[in-house]
Parts: C-alpha cells; structure tokens; sequence
C-alpha cells in the first residue's frame, strides 16, 4: 500500500509543469553540467582571440562599436566594399543590435558576445519549457535529447551568433504551443516577434510563420495579421540584405536556377538543381559523412548525421501520433520547415551544419511538446546514437600572453592615431589581409567604433584594386606588404606576428 502511494507520488510530480523560476533555475543548471563535462576550462578563463572562426571577431567589433559609440565609425566589409546603406558588414545591422541588448550588461569586452550567447541559450530553454508547459518528465526528455545532439549546445559557447537562432526558435514554438492551449494575444505577440526577428536575420525564416498561423488559422483577424507582418519582416529581410550588409566577396547563393526559371526554362532549372544537389551530397558523403561513419567525425559529417537522427525520430513520432489521433500541429509545421530549408541549401547554398542545428531545434521543441510517454523511446534512441559520436571533453582557449601584448600595443597605437584622423569613416577603417600570415584573432585589437575590411590578400597585392581603408594590416615580407612600400604607405606599428601601414 505503502510503495502504491509513492508510485502516484512519483507520477504527479512528473506530471507537474513547474513555474517560470524553475524552469529558468533547471535551464541554467543542464547547461551549467553540459559546459563543465564538455570543458576543461573555467568560463571565466576563456579568451576568444585564441579561437579560429574570423566572423567572430567581426561580430565582437560590430557589437562593441554598437555599445560604445552607438554604430560602426568606420566601415564593415569585404574587399573593400559596403553596404549601400549604413556600415554593417554581411549580416546587416539588425543582428547586431539584437546582440547589443544583453551586450550593455556585460560591457565591451572580447567575449561579451561569448556571454550574451550563454544568457540567450538559457533564455530560450528556459522559456520554451514554460510556454509549452512541459511537465517534468518532458523537461527531462527535453535535456536528454539536447544532450544527446549536443552540437547547438556546443555551438552556443562561442563567439558566433547562434545561440540566438537557437533562441528564436525555442521561443516560436513555445509561444505556438502556448497559443494553441490558451489563445492569448500576449503569447502570440511574443511568439510573431520572433519569427519576424528570424526572418530578418535569415530570410528563409518565412517559412517558421507556419507555427503563429497554425495556431490561429481559425481566427480570420489574427491570420491576416500574421500574414502582414510575415511579409513586411520578409520585405524588410530583403532590403537589410541588398542595402544593409556588405556583399561577402563572392555572395554565398547561387541563383543561377532561380534565373533559369525566370528565363522561362523550367525544365533546365530543374536539370541545373537536380545536378547541383547530387554533386553536393555526393562531395558530403565522400568526404564527410563516410569518414564520421568510420569514426573519424567531420563538422559537416557529424552535423549531417545529427540532423538526420533527429528527423528521423521527428518522422517517426509524427506518424505515430497521426496514426493514433494525436496532436501533430507542432511537429507538422517543423517537419514542414525542415525539408524545405534543407531543399533550399541543396539547391541554392551548401550543406551547413550551423543552419542544419537550428532545423534540429524546431525538430525537438515540436516533438517534445507534443509527445509525452513516447519519450521512453526516442531520448535514449538519440542518446544512444549521437551522444558518442558528438561528445568530447576538451579546453578552450586561453589567454595567450604574447598574443595579448601585442594587441594591446596595436589598439594603443591606432586609437591614438584615429584620433586625429578626420571623421571620413575610411579613416576609422582597418583592411586586414586575408591568408597573409596574420591569425586574424589579432583583429580583437581593433580600438571600439572603428570598422574592419576583410580583404583577400590577393585583393590587396595586386596595385589595380584601390585601398580605401587608412590601415593596412598584413604580415611581414608578405606581397601585400611589397605593394603597400611601393605606394609610399607609412609603417604606423610593427610586432612579432603582423605590421600594420597609414595612407600617407
């Protein structure tokens, strides 16, 4: 009698939803365990200039300018060139000022966007709990789960940007679920907020309107509403996109099937997008996905198999709950975005595992919400099958000291010479040689406001393409170097690893 009782005990407290502080105390304590068993290093102790992604230090600069000079002063950009409109480079400024919100908390630093990401990532679990009302045994399915993929997690420890996809994505099907349960406008707000956020940051977005029309397709009012602000985010998307951003060398998206169409020749675009799909699947599964299958994980390799784990659970729950007359809206509309996000990046970008995790997050906050007992299936499935494929213990970078003298020398040097300069926002602007022998975590150095161009090196050796930039950051003995002499540029700082030039 006595066990009787604590059994029922036990099963309503899996059955309780708990409130808003334990929802945000259980976000920060899972991460808090993720962090200290995937790192060896303190938080506190890391230092993101060591790291080797080169959009992050752009996205520190962009950030930093945004909370201590209220923009860039000078300008962001690739080879030399700008936006049409502003001086942000090829994200735009709306990304950034997002980023700059929680950034006037923690202050100009390097790793200040390191912190928002953490905040966000805790934020939006914390919120999609509460707002989807997951009772204790599905925030624990929830946990697992995200242990299991575990890669957007790792990617949120870092200085790029996609803690807050990640963020935008818990919100919007939290805030769906919300409004199919209570009908509340203040969710819906929320929720419409977010997708249009998204769909600024990365138009293909659109497509997560689904989740705010799904849940108030019955209301004609409310629908009409969603779908005027789906297109106004999508039209404002666009124009941040062409006039906004610095174009990023090349582009990144083949249109060239797109024109095909618009040229009135469906069946050569079809052929044209069919055959780049399969080269690209092909060169993944080559070189990416066989070599992870074999034990030696590869970032598209280990984030392709990822994604594909998670949608098959995602599937595979999908037609259970049909079948069975369950809730299926969330996962319809995830499963919905999902395969067509993934058609677009065959047919017109790359297979990328960063947008693959944000697809993967939908994917999970929509069976999670929905699903309850099947949990017992699908959380040790996924663990089972991802966690020793993406987990493995290790350091972040720290503080290097040498590296750390010399930026301070460099920011000393050109924060007193920008000083003088004149307010032509060329004059606040760095050109940093691409692939000349200069890491480019040296750019943290860069003083706050002033702009960066990430030049090629060979943009910059070759005396036909102008240099608007006032500096020139380069390595020693290098082409680019032998051009700038050549021109009469005046050496303003020289160190150990990287010399930087003046206009004279």
């Amino acid at each position: 009698m006595m066990m009787g009782n604590r059994l029922q005990k036990i099963q309503k407290l899996f059955k309780k939803t708990p409130n808003a502080l334990f929802c945000l105390l259980g976000a920060v304590v899972f991460l808090a365990g993720v962090y200290f068993i995937s790192y060896r290093t303190a938080p506190w102790e890391v230092w993101l200039p060591s790291t080797m992604n080169n959009d992050e230090a752009i996205y520190n600069r962009e950030v930093v300018s945004v909370i201590t000079h209220g923009g860039p002063q000078g300008y962001f950009g690739y080879n030399e060139n700008t936006a049409d409109i502003g001086r942000y480079s090829t994200w735009g400024p709306f990304l950034i000022w997002a980023y700059a919100v929680p950034a006037f908390f923690f202050g100009p630093s390097v790793n200040v966007v390191l912190w928002c990401n953490l905040l966000l990532i805790t934020l939006g679990i914390a919120y999609y709990a509460r707002s989807a009302r997951l009772n204790v045994w599905q925030c624990l399915a929830l946990c697992g789960v995200l242990l299991g993929v575990l890669r957007p997690l790792q990617s949120s420890v870092s200085g790029a940007s996609e803690a807050m996809q990640y963020l935008m994505a818990f919100v919007i099907v939290g805030s769906a679920a919300a409004v199919r349960r209570t009908g509340k406008t203040g969710w819906l707000v929320i929720g419409a907020a977010a997708c249009a956020l998204e769909t600024i940051f990365r138009p293909y977005a659109l497509l997560f309107w689904v989740f705010p029309l799904a849940a108030v397709w019955q209301n004609k009012k409310r629908r009409c509403v969603c779908l005027a602000a789906a297109a106004a985010s999508f039209v404002l998307s666009i124009f941040s996109m062409t006039k906004m951003a610095a174009a990023y060398f090349g582009g990144g998206m083949d249109f060239a099937g797109v024109q095909l169409l618009l040229q009135g020749h469906p069946i050569a675009a079809v052929r044209y997008e069919g055959e780049r799909a399969v080269r690209l699947l092909a060169a993944a599964w080559q070189y990416d996905i066989v070599p992870t299958l074999q034990g030696d994980v590869t970032y598209i390799g280990g984030g392709v198999l990822t994604f594909l784990a998670v949608a098959l659970v995602a599937a595979a729950c999908l037609v259970w709950d049909k079948r069975r007359g369950r809730p299926t809206a969330l996962k319809s509309c995830a499963a919905f975005c999902a395969g067509f996000v993934v058609l677009v990046l065959l047919t017109m970008y790359s297979i990328d595992p960063r947008h693959l995790m944000l697809l993967a997050i939908l994917l999970i906050a929509a069976f999670v919400a929905e699903d309850a007992a099947p949990a017992a299936v699908y959380m040790p499935v996924l663990l089972v099958l991802l966690f020793p494929m993406n987990f493995s213990r290790g350091s972040l970078p720290e503080i290097n000291t040498e590296m750390a003298a010399q930026m301070e020398i460099v920011e000393q040097v050109l924060r007193e010479d920008a000083a003088n300069a004149g307010s032509d926002p060329w004059n606040s602007t760095l050109a940093y040689a691409y692939d000349d022998t200069v890491f480019h975590g040296y750019l943290y150095a860069v003083p706050d406001g002033m702009g960066i161009e990430f030049d090629k090196n060979s943009y910059l050796w070759d005396a036909e393409n102008p240099i608007y930039s006032r500096y020139v950051m380069c390595g020693h003995g290098t082409r680019v170097e032998e051009r700038l002499l050549a021109e009469s540029w005046q050496e303003l700082v020289s160190t150990e690893d990287l010399v930087i030039y003046k206009r004279s």
